[in-house]
């Protein structure tokens, strides 16, 4: 009889120990300068292990549900500091708080003295000192950011769409115009060989452009060299130019992209984007590029605010003449098809306009 109760409570307290550590511990992580020990908005904050990414608030901090006890990859970044990667031990306490500070990114910054870059041989930041990666790692963060923020809060993009061609004097002759919506999340992902495919149900050809999120994608790291060109000035501010260039390698049709960070806080404001070739599918066609201009939905966080494409093509059948055909298209407004985000920077879309 006493051996079987002795068995009962050591069942007892093996059952209280398991619910125990099944209960969620509520993890307070708060993000702040390294110097100042001010609050770090809108930073992101990562568990990997459990599959956990969030901004944290305008007050720095964000709070995370984690299952168990025990030690705990935590990554965090923000735009303009050097990101932290680090265990943290998470107790058995019902609730705990951890601080990070982070030191602001300092890098030499000189004008640009290259134009041209060499082919592509060695793609990759392999071979890239300490500086380029550290910049083009800024880079990647606007582009983690803004796929964080369509998985958090889904969205779409109501843009006016104009089509129109440049006349040989250098006029320009609008042709139609409409206001379509788009998805902040493309089905299409980054991958060699796949920017030109065939429109699904069709006969036509559809020319795919990277959005930012695919900056961040391996494969496009892995397929590119990265050269930062400097700081130039371009809409009337000096900004710093990345110039990003296709691996010679690749045989089919590819991208070079150039974009411009603002040096201050390294948020994307412009890129172009410049086929590496054109492709044999699409007849005539004998040149594509396309420039954007990006601007903040909540803080730190780039959305494409106007994108330009210009395809120059054969005019005629004998292919002696040359005309260029111009997409354009604006950001009008913005609707959630979810989630919303509590707060929003008052001028994150043109005026007059507003989230639908």
């Amino acid at each position: 009889m006493r051996r079987g109760v002795a068995v009962a409570l050591a069942l007892c307290a093996f059952t209280s120990r398991a619910d125990a550590q099944a209960v969620p511990r509520n993890l307070l992580v708060r993000v702040q300068t390294a110097i100042e020990g001010a609050p770090l908005g809108y930073s992101v904050v990562a568990l990997p292990a459990l599959g956990i990414e969030r901004f944290t608030g305008a007050n720095g901090a964000v709070a995370v549900a984690v299952p168990t006890a025990g030690p705990q990859r935590l990554v965090v970044k923000r735009l303009g500091f050097t990101p932290k990667d680090t265990v943290i031990m998470v107790g058995d306490a019902p609730s705990q708080v951890v601080t990070v500070r982070l030191a602001r990114v300092s890098f030499r910054l000189d004008p640009v003295r290259v134009v041209g870059w060499p082919p592509c041989r060695r793609p990759g930041l392999r071979d890239a000192t300490r500086e380029v990666r550290g910049i083009v790692d800024q880079l990647r963060q606007n582009a983690e950011r803004y796929r964080l923020l369509t998985r958090t809060y889904p969205f779409l993009y109501y843009m006016e769409r104009e089509f129109g061609r440049r006349e040989m004097d250098g006029s320009y002759v609008a042709e139609s115009r409409s206001v379509v919506p788009v998805s902040a999340t493309p089905g299409w992902t980054y991958r060699p060989g796949t920017l030109v495919a065939r429109e699904p149900g069709t006969t036509e050809w559809l020319m795919r452009i990277p959005s930012i999120g695919d900056l961040a994608e391996q494969s496009f790291v892995d397929n590119h060299c990265f050269h930062v060109a400097g700081l130039e000035e371009k809409s009337g501010a000096q900004l710093l130019r990345i110039d990003i260039v296709a691996a010679t390698r690749l045989r089919g049709v590819d991208v070079n992209v150039a974009v411009w960070l603002d040096p201050t806080d390294f948020q994307l404001r412009h890129a172009t984007y410049t086929l590496t070739k054109a492709p044999p599918q699409v007849r005539g066609l004998l040149y594509s590029s396309s420039t954007a201009r990006y601007r903040e939905l909540l803080p730190f966080v780039p959305v494409l605010e106007v994108l330009v494409a210009e395809n120059t093509v054969h005019q005629d059948r004998a292919r002696t003449e040359t005309r260029v055909l111009i997409e354009r298209q604006t950001l009008q407004s913005m609707q959630y098809t979810s989630a919303r985000p509590d707060s929003l920077v008052r001028d994150s879309l043109p005026a007059g306009a507003a989230a639908r």
